[in-house]
């Protein structure tokens, strides 16, 4: 999975080929499902509820078109809310399929790893990313829009969750920002992350 800083990016690159009428909505919605790690990963069924997540990816898939059929007359005032939450978990699915093995066999080709420390270097290098990210001027235009939306309760995650997460990516995230560059991802791999989403999107939703 990508930090909220791909998921922003990806996000703003597909909100006018997805239909989005309400940016700032669906920017919120993006970002809302990560609410529940703002202090920490949360544990493992947290996760998964609050990313409508199954170990089986084409379940995943299906559990994300049923939860968002299902709760379009719930979120009818805000339906880009719920377009944008689950483009959030949609982005996760593709960064897993069209990137993350590329970033795998990268780290692999290091030395024999055990999955703990492939974990850490994943992150290790996703924040050594971000910090190409953040100074982007599509990132920056998007997460101007965060707080013209109202945060709402969705899936398992609270409206208080969502509202300590927007501040929190709003005015200090630094601690997700390497100093140092990147040394395999590029934006080449955004643009693959954000093609193969959109593909999904246009299968589940």
């Amino acid at each position: 999975m990508p930090s909220f800083p791909v998921h922003i990016v990806v996000a703003q690159m597909l909100c006018g080929e997805i239909g989005v009428s309400s940016k700032p909505e669906f920017m919120l919605g993006t970002i809302a499902p990560d609410s529940v790690n703002l202090k920490g990963f949360a544990s493992r069924d947290v996760r998964y509820g609050a990313h409508i997540r199954s170990v089986d990816y084409e379940v995943w898939k299906n559990d994300l078109s049923q939860f968002y059929k299902q709760n379009l007359a719930k979120f009818q005032d805000c339906a880009d809310y719920l377009k944008g939450y689950v483009f959030h978990c949609i982005t996760d699915i593709a960064w897993d399929e069209a990137v993350q093995p590329k970033l795998f066999e990268y780290l692999q080709s290091r030395g024999e790893l055990t999955r703990e420390e492939i974990t850490k270097l994943k992150w290790e290098e996703l924040f050594r990313f971000n910090s190409l990210l953040v100074g982007r001027e599509d990132f920056l235009s998007a997460v101007s829009e965060l707080e013209k939306a109202q945060p709402r309760a969705i899936a398992t995650v609270t409206a208080e969750q969502v509202s300590e997460y927007r501040d929190y990516v709003v005015n200090d995230y630094k601690d997700k920002i390497s100093t140092q560059p990147p040394q395999f991802l590029n934006t080449d791999h955004v643009a693959l992350c954000a093609a193969r989403s959109s593909e999904l999107y246009k299968q589940l939703i």
